[in-house]
């Protein structure tokens, strides 16, 4: 019996493509680099209409494996007059192409991370090799090393690089080196001469240093701030009445003591909710974007703080931007990050908070939660998340329910009131 194969259309690389919004050459110039991957322009083409059709013709031919020939052969009837030298349909075919097949290799390879968790770098290395994508041939990092935000392929037009997975076995087998460090001084060499160029640091072409497969809100999450926030004694200020307000009553307090706080504004935490220590930072940072329904470490989404203030979710809270590390292991905070996540997405009470960072003023968005044992009524536990501009963030947790310490967090939590109160929970 003859086995007749089936081309398949890949579907990652058409999702990708799909997401993709198309601009003109003006507004891509003024994107950042994140932004641009998910953006499509064609140099030489001012018309929306224009740009929206040869984006539709590169799908189709995504889609139904259409030939370099083929696309070029009706682009003249998908440009409706406009004309585009055949070299640079070429390239628009092929850097376009090899995008969102990459996009698409990207997310198929993190889906098998836990068995094959390294990378390989791949250069074609004939004499069309750019020198510095030659030097970077065979280079082996681990698979979630910040090496892969900058120097995932393409790294230029028409690149025709690409990406390798290894297993642990295949790794120590093969004697390759596994790399720690970020590309340093080469020596790369001309592959049409076999001369050695003058030392310098490997780097992608201009507008290509980044990473087509990662999802581009990952760069925007805020970061973890690092100094100390100082509350301004400034009077509490609360809106009477509105949507934002449970209940409202003439005269009722803007501050009800948290003494008398409802049992069912307390979350309960089952054993499951605190994490167990020992775990590798990505596995906490996991859990907690799991509370986001975000099931690829790698994945983000913007979530709505009540109030209409938008913050992106994504693994970006807890990487270190200087050095591409992970900050989650911190005096055992990881462990009850799942309770910081349910702050997040419910808070009891939303504030904003007029203070001080690095002797500067800047308003801080505060929400606060408390938390009890499932089988308790009173108080073990609480969460407070800061957003500094919407750029940084801070947060303070702990669950000690057996301590039976709860005078100490209600003053603590008390202390956090501070400012205008922009939301409380019905």
């Amino acid at each position: 019996m003859t086995v007749e194969p089936v081309a398949l259309p890949p579907k990652e690389a058409l999702a990708y493509w799909q997401d993709k919004v198309s601009v003109t050459p003006e507004v891509f110039k003024n994107l950042s680099g994140q932004a641009r991957a998910r953006a499509f322009a064609v140099s030489g083409l001012s018309r929306q209409d224009q740009i929206a059709a040869v984006q539709q013709a590169v799908h189709e031919a995504m889609a139904n494996g259409e030939t370099l020939k083929d696309f070029k052969g009706r682009m003249d009837a998908v440009l409706e007059g406009a004309r585009l030298p055949r070299w640079r349909l070429e390239n628009i075919y092929r850097t376009n192409v090899q995008s969102a097949y990459m996009a698409g290799r990207y997310a198929q390879m993190q889906r098998t991370t836990a068995l094959r968790p390294y990378w390989r770098y791949v250069a074609v290395a004939d004499k069309r090799t750019r020198p510095d994508h030659l030097a970077l041939h065979g280079l082996v990092y681990p698979h979630d090393h910040k090496f892969w935000s900058t120097y995932y392929p393409p790294n230029g037009f028409a690149c025709r690089c690409t990406v390798q997975t290894l297993s642990e076995r295949q790794a120590k087998q093969s004697g390759v080196e596994i790399q720690k460090d970020m590309p340093d001084l080469i020596e790369p060499v001309d592959p049409r001469t076999g001369n050695r160029l003058p030392a310098r640091r490997p780097v992608p072409d201009a507008g290509f240093a980044g990473n087509v497969g990662q999802d581009w809100l990952h760069g925007l999450a805020p970061s973890e701030l690092d100094a100390k926030i100082k509350d301004l004694p400034l009077p509490t200020l609360c809106r009477t009445g509105g949507t934002s307000f449970a209940d409202p009553q003439a005269g009722a307090p803007c501050r009800p003591p948290l003494a008398s706080l409802a049992k069912r504004h307390i979350l309960p935490v089952t054993a499951k909710d605190i994490l167990p220590g020992g775990l590798k930072a990505e596995e906490y940072v996991a859990a907690f974007l799991k509370e986001f329904n975000l099931a690829d470490i790698n994945a983000s989404a913007v979530h709505t703080i009540p109030g209409g203030i938008p913050v992106v979710i994504g693994k970006g809270l807890f990487i270190d931007k200087k050095t591409g590390g992970w900050k989650v292991l911190k005096s055992g905070r990881e462990q009850y990050l799942k309770l910081l996540a349910r702050t997040v997405k419910e808070p009891w009470e939303v504030w904003q908070v007029p203070a001080e960072v690095a002797g500067k003023p800047m308003p801080v968005l505060r929400l606060i939660r408390l938390f009890r044992d499932e089988e308790e009524a009173r108080i073990g536990g609480f969460a407070v998340f800061n957003l500094v501009r919407g750029r940084e963030w801070q947060g303070a947790t702990t669950f000690t329910p057996k301590l039976g310490n709860e005078a100490a967090m209600l003053k603590y939590m008390e202390r956090q009131r501070q400012g205008a109160l922009l939301y409380r929970e019905p």
